[in-house]
């Protein structure tokens, strides 16, 4: 806690230093900041707090400078991408977690426990960046390549668990129904989920976005399917009308949602539903049970739950 308000005070006071800057002098300040959170590559640990220092230094910039700050950011675009993907993972994916946190050694699974939080702290941090040059994005920032780049490492993180282990403090996210609680990775991952596909340069990529965020309600974990109909909804809001191209889509994986043995995730499925109903002015309902809810049965057997 200490660490995070002196990180805090540090951020606040670059951000006014900035604010005084002109973009000849900020580029370079700016330049440094990033240089330092990846000087220690080598070092994992110290590697996820440089990063997550420089993604939420970054997210107050985009906060204060808005479109200004958008075009001068670009750097940080692979490294969120690193931050996200799954070799930064620090579990070793060659041995199960539960075996691995289950072990004799205590010192050992409180610093895997520490790795864990320290990742989630960091991905959480780089969503809440990425979302908001999204945001601010004037129409040159986000192209398609790095869309398509971005967007699986996006959607990924709607089926991430949150971290518990030893000398782990608990998140508020990780209670249940707490999936959305503010400032979470959950409810960063469904803001960026929504603020990517608005800033999709061409329509045309709207739909691998689509794709994985329907994929994460087959999901085995309600928190997984939640945060997917969450995301759903968002992008829908942010769409509005435009959205009814993929909606076609969506209604098998809708279709299945209203048997989830979960009643939480079978109503938020109902709700969309009905709003989606409302939006389009067809009987999604009817389609389901004629058509959507066939296809869909046929995709759902290897559903997990």
């Amino acid at each position: 806690a200490a660490v995070d308000a002196v990180e805090g005070a540090a951020v606040d006071a670059f951000v006014t230093v900035s604010l005084q800057l002109t973009e000849t002098s900020f580029v370079p300040v700016f330049t440094q900041v990033v240089e330092w959170a990846k000087a220690r590559a080598a070092d994992a640990p110290a590697a996820r707090a440089r990063l997550a220092a420089l993604f939420r230094l970054s997210a107050s910039l985009a906060d204060a400078l808005r479109a200004v700050f958008v075009p001068l950011a670009t750097p940080l675009l692979d490294l969120a991408a690193a931050a996200l993907d799954p070799a930064s993972d620090p579990s070793d994916p060659t041995q199960p977690k539960k075996k691995r946190k289950s072990g004799i050694n205590g010192a050992v699974d409180a610093a895997a426990a520490a790795a864990e939080a320290d990742t989630w702290r960091m991905r959480t941090r780089a969503l809440a960046a990425l979302r908001r040059l999204f945001v601010h994005d004037a129409g040159d920032f986000l192209d398609a390549p790095r869309f398509n780049q971005l967007h699986p490492l996006i959607t990924r993180q709607l089926t991430a668990v949150p971290p518990v282990g030893p000398g782990v403090e608990p998140l508020a996210e990780a209670a249940e129904g707490a999936h959305l609680a503010d400032g979470g990775l959950g409810s960063e991952v469904v803001a960026c989920v929504a603020a990517l596909v608005a800033a999709a340069p061409d329509d045309a990529l709207w739909k691998p976005a689509h794709r994985g965020v329907l994929m994460a309600t087959r999901d085995p974990k309600p928190r997984a399917r939640l945060l997917a109909i969450a995301a759903l909804a968002a992008v829908v809001d942010r769409l509005q009308e435009e959205y009814l191209v993929l909606l076609p889509e969506a209604i098998p994986f809708l279709s299945e949602l209203f048997e989830d043995p979960d009643e939480v995730v079978e109503g938020a499925a109902r709700s969309l539903t009905a709003r989606l109903t409302e939006m389009s002015g067809e009987d999604l309902k009817s389609l389901m049970a004629e058509g959507g809810g066939g296809g869909g049965g046929g995709k759902g057997g290897g559903k997990k739950r």
